[in-house]
């Protein structure tokens, strides 16, 4: 068994008396004597940084533009294809989807060839991820079986990885990736009155009963948590109450903006995040230099009920102090923040508070989101996105055109009309009539 190589290390060169930086054959004199270790160690990490860069380097896959072989499906492998591919995607916005995708695929794939993306394997690709089960990190239980359409994204991601490589090396003959076919949409929403019993629990109400007449929800103030009251003892008259929760759905809501864009939304102009100017009344989504995505974030008018809800919101933050993560005091950059800092997700405190505001049975039709006999029939209890459909489904219900929705919310009208069309025609009203 060979030896493990010894890192790269010092040792004093007698010729010389000097330090001479060792890593494995290599060999380097420095100009430090014996008397100077601090700098020879310096020299030493600098060897170090620009060693690892090379190899990082010379390991990215980098083909050749006068190689012939790059012009033939059969001798380019997919594993080849898809790493040229993940290195296009560094540094965008779906970096990090793209490389789940791409992890997923070469399982699969990993051993096969350009030619060999069919039909036939493009259709066992699928029904092989969907005997896989999928469960969040930390996760104990068995998982959720994967879906078709999850399958579906990813071999998107293996036909966009093909048709990055052809137009680099035009390829004799474009493997055509097949797709299965598309679910019909069944898209939830909530009604006014599911999100006022949202909007509710985030202003940290609890729904204790119902009149049994009018059916209308009796709420009391939830008593603080251990962790709320020792903050609130800790703080004293420097107490703030936290909103976050009631600021991200209330401008969920209002916005149908994606989860990423309202927790990156700030209260002043920035080169990469979105912000909101009252100037011109609107909701820049994101900022001009923000990474390219195929996610569109246009910029939309700011709904006239969130707008005086984001003033008295912007008057509170800037007379309050928070540190930063600079170790500096001052007033909150975000708008959606926890004592002043960002955040980056809310998925978990959003899916308790749906759950307090009985999410779980659907009020336009009665039926149960989760824990139907047929699990098929489940649509899973609602998620950050489904203000997003929210909004699309309020404006078609109030006759808005369908273009105007696409507009304000990013979607275009095939979009609008395929996901949200068939649930509500009341934008054809006009059309009905004449």
């Amino acid at each position: 068994m060979a030896r493990p190589r010894k890192p790269a290390r010092l040792k004093l060169d007698l010729d010389r008396n000097v330090w001479a930086i060792h890593d494995g054959d290599y060999k380097r004199r420095t100009a430090h004597g014996p008397g100077n270790r601090g700098e020879a160690e310096a020299e030493l990490a600098r060897y170090v940084i620009e060693r690892d860069r090379r190899a990082e380097d010379e390991a990215r896959i980098v083909p050749d533009d006068d190689d012939p072989t790059n012009q033939d499906p059969r001798l380019v492998s997919i594993a080849t294809c898809l790493a040229f591919y993940g290195q296009a995607m560094e540094g965008g916005s779906n970096a990090s989807l793209t490389g789940h995708h791409i992890s997923n695929l070469l399982r699969h794939w990993g051993g096969k060839s350009l030619a060999q993306v069919k039909a036939a394997s493009c259709r066992a690709y699928v029904e092989a991820r969907c005997l896989e089960r999928w469960k969040p990190p930390g996760s104990k239980g068995e998982g959720k079986p994967t879906k078709p359409a999850t399958a579906g994204r990813e071999l998107q991601t293996l036909g966009a990885a093909i048709g990055h490589w052809h137009r680099e090396f035009t390829l004799h003959a474009k493997p055509v990736v097949t797709l299965p076919p598309k679910a019909q949409p069944h898209v939830d929403w909530l009604t006014e009155e599911e999100y006022a019993r949202l909007l509710k629990i985030t202003q940290g109400w609890r729904w204790v009963s119902s009149d049994l007449a009018t059916r209308t929800p009796n709420w009391e103030l939830a008593a603080d948590t251990a962790f709320v009251a020792q903050w609130r003892a800790a703080a004293a008259d420097a107490y703030v109450h936290d909103d976050h929760m009631e600021r991200f759905v209330e401008i969920g809501f209002y916005s149908g903006s994606r989860s990423g864009a309202i927790l990156r939304m700030r209260w002043k102009r920035d080169r990469i995040d979105g912000w909101f100017d009252f100037n011109a009344v609107t909701m820049f989504r994101a900022g001009p230099e923000a990474p390219p995505s195929r996610k569109r974030q246009p910029p939309c008018r700011i709904h006239d009920r969130l707008l005086p809800r984001l003033l008295e919101w912007r008057k509170a933050d800037m007379s309050r102090s928070f540190v930063g993560a600079d170790g500096k005091p001052g007033a909150p950059t975000h708008v959606v923040h926890e004592r002043g800092a960002s955040l980056k997700r809310v998925g978990g405190a959003f899916g308790r508070a749906a759950w307090l505001a009985g999410l779980d049975r659907r009020e336009i039709d009665g039926s149960y989101r989760v824990g139907n006999e047929n699990p098929d029939e489940d649509l899973g209890m609602p998620t950050p996105h489904i203000l997003r459909h929210t909004r699309a489904t309020l404006m078609l219900q109030a006759g808005v055109p369908p273009h105007e929705v696409g507009e304000y919310l990013g979607m275009t009208v095939k979009m609008v009309l395929e996901v949200y069309g068939h649930t509500h025609a009341e934008y054809q009203k006009r059309a009905a009539a004449a």
